[in-house]
Parts: structure tokens; sequence; C-alpha cells
């Protein structure tokens, strides 16, 4: 990324509130659409009811898990790319993603584990240590990020970790049901217990995003040049990927390891605000949220009254655009 690219933030005025809209309308569709065709978004408003009972109940909760795991994977592909300045860094792509599933499915096969260390914690504990393996293959702790091996470490550490998650399918039956639901990113149990349990941790590393996006700038522009400015590449690197872990590791707790939304997220608001991270933030966080609550109104719609798991209709979007990424992207512009 070049200095130029950096200075291309005209359009923050004008794209911000846009990407604020489609948050909203993407929220409205979200709350709007499920199993019962009677019940619309007044239920919100209501004091009892069947009505108010699905919306606050199971719509609700529904809307505001998918806003933020879209805050959460955007902001953690927007920083892994910054950190890395690859174009296709991403909490999937690394490894991150598979890492945080076999950290919560651990902590479910053995429940002394899970007794010592909630989820979540084991969860943010299989994310970092996964990045930190992709990291020390590509090279990075010798000052010497490769960015093709990166990935294939990344690829590597990625499907070993998911080989052993889907190795206790083979287990107690009840503990492979648990797991199960982690690996299609499904959200369709959750309820308001969910939402307080990743609420504080989005808001936490948004706020911490944000804090770091002045980094982010300089790291982009190279490692030596940030150190002249008197920013240390080191700390950024690892400021970054504790934040990314955590991002990662209470989506995947809640939800599963969905693929793709922090590939394709930083991209579409790189390529509408340009480079420089003080805009990128907020735009990410909420294109992010835009994008998962249009995939959970999409899940309950494509094939009801049946519904697809959110996490299979975001692959349908970011898989086509991985590929583009794969064949045409020259790194971060």
């Amino acid at each position: 990324m070049t200095s130029e690219g950096l200075a291309r933030n005209s359009g923050g005025g004008i794209f911000l509130p846009l990407l604020f809209l489609a948050c909203c309308v993407s929220a409205y569709a979200s709350l709007s659409t499920g199993g019962r065709s009677d019940v619309g978004i007044w239920g919100l408003f209501e004091d009892g009811g069947t009505g108010a009972a699905v919306m606050q109940d199971i719509r609700a909760p529904r809307t505001l898990v998918a806003l933020c795991l879209g805050v959460n994977l955007g902001l953690a592909g927007l920083i892994l790319q910054a950190i890395t300045r690859n174009a296709l860094a991403s909490p999937a792509i690394l490894g991150i993603n598979q890492g945080a599933a076999l950290g919560l499915a651990l902590g479910l096969v053995f429940p002394a584990l899970g007794a010592v260390l909630d989820l979540k914690a084991l969860s943010i504990a299989g994310a970092f240590l996964a990045g930190l393996i992709s990291f020390g293959i590509a090279g990075g702790f010798g000052g010497r990020l490769d960015s093709l091996r990166l990935v294939l470490g990344g690829v590597a550490v990625g499907a070993f970790a998911y080989a052993l998650v889907r190795f206790t399918f083979t287990l107690e039956d009840d503990v492979a049901r648990q797991v199960l639901r982690w690996t299609v990113g499904n959200i369709t149990d959750v309820r308001m217990n969910e939402v307080r349990s990743i609420a504080g941790w989005s808001a936490g590393g948004l706020i911490a995003t944000a804090l770091l996006a002045h980094r982010l700038n300089l790291m982009a522009l190279g490692e030596a040049q940030a150190t002249g400015l008197g920013a240390d590449p080191r700390f950024t690197l690892l400021a970054g990927a504790i934040v990314a872990a955590c991002l990662t590791g209470t989506a995947v707790a809640v939800a599963g390891p969905i693929a793709f939304t922090g590939l394709v997220v930083p991209h579409i608001c790189r390529l509408l605000l340009g480079s420089d991270h003080r805009l990128l933030v907020p735009a990410t966080a909420l294109a992010g949220a835009a994008l998962m609550m249009t995939a959970d109104a999409a899940s309950k719609w494509l094939t009801a009254p049946i519904e697809t798991p959110v996490g299979v209709v975001v692959a349908l979007i970011g898989a086509p655009y991985f590929l583009y990424q794969t064949l045409f992207a020259r790194g971060l512009d």
C-alpha cells in the first residue's frame, strides 16, 4: 500500500452514511424474515403475545448476534491484512477460525478443561495458537514474513485443526452433536445469552482496532518506514494478532468458524474509501454487520421453511471472491 493510497479517503463523507444505511436495511431484513409470516417488526414494541415473544426472544437475538459476528470477523480480517500486507489474509485462510474451533472442541471433549477455562477462553487460545504457528511457518518472528508461505502455512494449520475437530464426530454422540453445531456456522438457536457474551468483545475489539489504526497505516508503508516514524512493527504485529485472535475466538465460540467475511469485507471497504485505516475501521464494522445480517435474512428465505446455515450463505458469497483475489490480487493497494 502506497502513501497515495492513504490519502485517497475523500469518499468517507459519502460512503460511511451509505454503509450505515445499508446496515439498517439489512437489520430490518433480518428482523422481518422468519418461519412465521404473520409476525412483523412491530412485535419488538409489544408487551406480550406471540409476536412479541418471536421478535424479542428469537429474531432480535439472531440479528444482534449476526451484527456482532460481522463486526468481529470484518475487523479481524482488516487487522490481519494490514499487519501481514497480504491481500489474502483472513481468519479462515490463516487457520485462525479452525484453531478457535479446535479449542472449543477440546473444551467439549474434556469437561475438566472446560471447567478451568470457559469455552470462549479456549476458542481465543486456539485462535491465537493457530495464528502463531502460521506466522512462525511464514518466518514472521524472524523479521522476514513471506506472504506465500503465510497463506500455505495457514491452509495447512487450518486443515490439521479442522481434521482434529472432525475427529470428535466419532466420539460420544452428545459431544458430536455439540461440536457439529459449530462446524456449519449456525445461529438458529442463539438467544440473549449469546448476545451478552459477544457484544462486549465486539465493542472492545472495535475500540482496540480504532486505537491501532494509525499504527496499521504506518505498517502499510513498510516495516523500515514504520520503525523510522517511531512505531515498532513488532508491537503492532503482536497487538494486532491478539486483537484478531480475540475477535475471531469469540465469534467462533458463538456461531462456529464462518469463512470469507474477514476476506471480503475489508476489500470492499478499501475499494470504497481508500487505505486510511482511520476510516476503514468504522466502515469495516458497518459493512461486516450488514453482510452478516443480510446473510441471516437470506438463510431464512432461500430454502424456507428449512433454514440454511448462515455460514453456508456467506461461503456462497465469499468463495468466488476468494478465487478472484487469488488469481488477480496484487497485494494491498
